[in-house]
């Protein structure tokens, strides 16, 4: 009778410990894991007009003691694709990765530890926003790696890297009737970053000029065409030239097929990077059959001939 009562109390002994080991695997390892990065966007404002340039802020809170970096690709773009959806969820507009051959630019964000990194993205490289006044989402899918989660290959310096991370967020965009004199105001405070203010540091002047620079380039609109001849004929880099000669193809306007033309014939303009894209766009700009622009570039096709189709990802 006393072994079986001491049976008992061992057994309860052992449930009770057996159980409270339970608890506090499930308190453990039940609970959400709190996520080490929390991510979210938003636009420079609330309301745009058709072919406006769209910024897109993304926010990256680092929840972690340490520094974390994240990959977004060779030039800082290709992780990105985006969708938008009108307000019946219907797909309106639909971009995909974008990867830029030849493109070495730095692609890693660093997010300081318990604080907010930032990148600027323009929807318009994805998407256009030539759309009809209007509610719309604007879906954004991100593919990404982090550096902590590399890991380094045995007896080289190499690492290999982490696996890729996907997510995807939204934000609320509102197209609004044209109204073209604020349109051009716009446009003009976006020319205006190209000189320097007394209170900007280099930095901050530079980073404003490429944000503004790239917005300029992107809009969608025949307002946008003798604001972006004047980008075209100061910027160095070659593949914004590229975007911007495609957004003036774009446009349809005879003013870019004679903007063009004046910038392929000006000898004190550099252009030598994209003097056949510059050619080839007066050609396309022909294909929109439209009779002005056959006409006022008669001469021109006589003088140059179509390049020969080049090597590399096709042009817009």
């Amino acid at each position: 009778m006393i072994m079986k009562q001491k049976q008992r109390i061992s057994l309860l002994t052992i449930g009770i410990i057996l159980a409270s080991f339970i608890g506090v695997f499930n308190s453990t390892y039940g609970q959400e894991q709190e996520e080490p990065l929390r991510w979210s966007m938003e636009t420079n404002k609330s309301e745009f007009y058709p072919g406006e340039p769209v910024l897109l802020t993304l926010n990256i809170r680092n929840m972690r003691a340490q520094e974390e970096k994240i990959y977004f690709g060779m030039d800082g773009i290709e992780a990105f694709s985006f969708e938008i959806h009108d307000s019946n969820g219907i797909t309106v507009a639909k971009g995909g990765k974008i990867q830029k051959f030849g493109v070495s630019r730095v692609g890693t964000l660093s997010a300081p530890p318990g604080k907010i990194a930032q990148k600027s993205i323009v929807l318009n490289r994805w998407c256009s926003t030539l759309l009809s006044p209007g509610e719309y989402e604007v879906i954004c899918n991100i593919d990404y790696r982090l550096r902590s989660e590399s890991k380094k290959i045995k007896n080289t310096n190499g690492f290999k890297a982490g696996p890729v991370h996907s997510l995807q967020i939204k934000v609320d965009m509102c197209i609004i009737d044209l109204d073209t004199d604020k349109f051009k105001q716009i446009l003009t405070s976006l020319i205006k970053t190209e000189i320097k203010q007394k209170e900007q540091s280099n930095r901050e002047w530079w980073e404003n000029l490429k944000i503004s620079r790239e917005l300029l380039a992107f809009t969608e609109s025949k307002i946008a065409v003798p604001y972006q001849l004047k980008l075209l004929e100061v910027e160095k880099y070659t593949w914004l030239k590229r975007d911007i000669v495609n957004s003036l193809v774009k446009s349809g306007a005879l003013e870019a097929a004679d903007g063009l033309i004046k910038i392929i014939e000006d000898p004190s303009i550099y252009k030598e990077d994209v003097k056949g894209i510059l050619i080839e766009g007066v050609y396309r700009l022909r294909e929109t059959g439209k009779t002005d622009i056959i006409n006022a570039t008669e001469e021109f096709v006589e003088k140059y001939q179509r390049p020969a189709p080049s090597i590399g990802p096709p042009i817009d």
